[in-house]
């Protein structure tokens, strides 16, 4: 038998929790809710199962109960301070900003510093596409990758993510980190005691490692080699160096320490089709594209070509009407949560 939270179920026993932490209830219902959209994505590793650590971030002090403050507004352009707010609610502003500024000039560059951990850069762009408009997003994480050469972690791991609309409820939809796996799987290898792949990552002495500890203290690899670690300083060069945010170098492990703001940085462009092109003709011409992408010859045990976002499509439909699967260590989470927060325990079913 396995376990399941349903979307509704999830958003309401998180709000709750986030509210008696002494977030006020619309803000508490808005992070619950992209948390949740995280997990139905299929993005386990940034979603409900972090629950407890962000809401743990918020009530020891390193995220704060604060609107982010609007820096620079001039044109397509705004920047905010996240005034070391929930990352989720600093980057949902940037979200909204930057939308809108994009319906007015048909592009717009948007930016927050000072921010908590933000999640799943995805869930950002998939909100922009959603709006009828290309979504890019990236932000600086701590350090996570060595330069090419190099034994110690000075780089982030800086993820990046591409939306844009299908058509109907589908999106093209890329989310990656500039290492060859996200540093969350890392951390759910160390929780259920797995090793990781040969080639993921090396240890403190740059030397390769199958062990999670052991790449915490390390770095993990680069996609590409040298490639993956000139995009991650690109990335970088955006994030910090452009808004004056902070570097890899500067930020904190809130998970390690979740009494130090992390001060994490996020950059956003949206593109807004309209100004380009009609809609409806964009998200036909983009739908018949990757059907003649995928329309090849398949290798030898491979059933279907994805193109990005078609498996967190198919995750997302699944599960909307099945629940989200959850794991016994996530619900020990939510039931250390549901006492000292007193609120209702998550309904979890089994099936």
């Amino acid at each position: 038998m396995k376990k399941y939270i349903i979307k509704n179920d999830a958003v309401k026993f998180l709000s709750e929790v986030m509210g008696s932490a002494g977030l006020s209830f619309g803000e508490a219902k808005r992070w619950a809710e992209l948390l949740t959209e995280t997990s139905l994505l299929g993005f386990d590793t940034h979603g409900i199962r972090m629950a407890e650590n962000y809401v743990e971030l918020f009530s020891r002090g390193g995220a704060k109960a604060a609107v982010p403050k609007l820096l620079v507004d001039k044109g397509a352009i705004a920047l905010f301070d996240g005034l070391d707010s929930l990352g989720h609610l600093a980057a949902w502003a940037a979200v909204v900003k930057a939308a809108d500024n994009a319906k007015k000039y048909g592009i717009s560059f948007t930016a927050v510093k000072n921010a908590g951990h933000i999640g799943a850069c995805s869930i950002y762009t998939k909100a922009l596409a959603q709006r009828d408009c290309i979504g890019i997003a990236c932000a600086t994480s701590r350090p996570g990758i060595a330069p090419t050469g190099g034994t110690k972690a000075t780089v982030g791991i800086n993820p990046l993510s591409v939306a844009a609309p299908i058509g109907g409820n589908d999106f093209f939809l890329l989310d990656m980190s500039t290492t060859v796996t996200a540093m969350g799987k890392v951390t759910m290898a160390q929780d259920s005691g797995q090793s990781l792949p040969l080639g993921w990552a090396l240890n403190k002495d740059g030397k390769p490692t199958t062990d999670p500890r052991e790449a915490k203290a390390g770095s993990l690899l680069p996609i590409g080699g040298y490639k993956g670690y000139g995009l991650a300083l690109s990335i970088e060069l955006i994030c910090s160096a452009l808004i004056g945010g902070s570097f890899a170098a500067e930020i904190s492990s809130w998970l390690g320490d979740p009494s130090t703001p992390p001060k994490i940085p996020f950059s956003m462009i949206a593109l807004d089709i309209s100004h380009f092109n009609d809609p409806g003709v964009f998200k036909a011409i983009v739908k018949e594209w990757l059907a003649k992408v995928v329309d090849v010859p398949k290798q030898e045990g491979v059933n279907r070509i994805y193109v990005p976002g078609e498996m967190a499509a198919e995750h997302y439909r699944i599960r909307s009407n099945e629940g989200i699967p959850i794991e016994e260590i996530t619900i020990e989470s939510y039931k250390r949560l549901a006492k000292k927060y007193s609120v209702l325990m998550a309904h979890i079913i089994e099936k």
